[in-house]
């Protein structure tokens, strides 16, 4: 495996991932090289906050970029593409159910005088 590569890969990883279960971020302390041969690494990546363990299998391989398709419709499509799954990304956060609701629920509940339509105001 090319050294550069996999150092590449590395730092990527330590940048961008984070934890399935506490969704913390991680660093570079934290991740284990289990196994390496070829173009396959095997790493092992414990989270710091709640200490589960993911365990990420890569391959990596060489891309010849002179064949590659650069055209301007290529690259326009390209562009498209990743701007849906952008969209499409901002679109799932704005969905989720964020702590204040929770809590506002949470203290609605609680009231004495409770109705139904105080749960769905908009306040």
């Amino acid at each position: 495996m090319n050294y550069q590569a996999l150092k590449w890969m590395l730092e990527s990883i330590v940048k961008t991932y984070k934890c399935p279960s506490c969704n913390s971020l991680i660093n570079e302390n934290n991740v284990d090289i289990v196994w390496a041969a070829w173009t396959t690494v095997n790493i092992d990546i414990e989270c710091s906050m709640c200490q589960k363990h993911s365990m990420i299998k890569a391959e990596m391989t060489q891309i010849n970029l002179w064949e590659v398709n650069f055209s301007k419709d290529w690259i326009t499509w390209l562009k498209n593409t990743l701007e849906k799954i952008k969209n499409n990304i901002q679109i799932n956060d704005a969905n989720k159910i964020k702590d204040e609701e929770i809590i506002k629920l949470s203290k609605d509940l609680k009231k004495e005088d409770l109705s139904i339509s105080d749960l769905f105001s908009q306040e």
